[in-house]
């Protein structure tokens, strides 16, 4: 975790970020990145957005709010510890299937690259499972409270 922390710390200093969740609750595991923006909470001065599995939906928000950078947080599969998380390379997104959102993402991230000048950080928590009805198992939500840290240091 060091390792990414002074990734992300190093990436975001100083600038204007926000925070998008990606997911679906009722999926376990898939719920990593709303987890995430639920557990920064109203207090966090930095703009959050649940945007559940339309990632696409959101490439306006990053605009409307004059963000610098903007941290994307999903599940992804990347053969991983359960709740490990990753900076996963954009371009890695986009030539793999390696998140349940797969092809949204990959409508996401080419908007961003045509029509923002930002820094887009997309964040993979490893899942353990996406069965429906069941809730985020402990290993990922540990995953997601350590992000959560990270991210509140960045704007301090």
């Amino acid at each position: 975790m060091k390792g990414l922390e002074d990734e992300l710390l190093g990436r975001l200093e100083g600038k204007r970020f926000g925070v998008v969740g990606i997911g679906n609750v009722i999926k376990g595991d898939d719920g990593a990145g709303c987890l995430v923006v639920e557990k920064l909470g109203e207090d966090f001065s930095m703009p959050t957005v649940d945007c559940a599995e339309v990632p696409e939906n959101y490439g306006g928000w990053v605009e409307r709010r004059e963000l610098e950078a903007v941290v994307y947080v999903d599940a992804v599969e990347f053969a991983g510890e359960p709740g490990e998380v990753r900076i996963i390379p954009l371009e890695k997104m986009m030539q793999s299937a390696t998140s349940t959102h797969h092809l949204s993402l990959h409508y996401m991230i080419k908007f961003l690259k045509d029509e923002w000048t930002g820094d887009a950080i997309m964040i993979g928590i490893q899942p353990v499972s996406m069965m429906i009805g069941e809730g985020v198992c402990d290993e990922v939500a540990a995953g997601a409270e350590q992000l959560v840290k990270v991210l509140k240091k960045a704007v301090k």
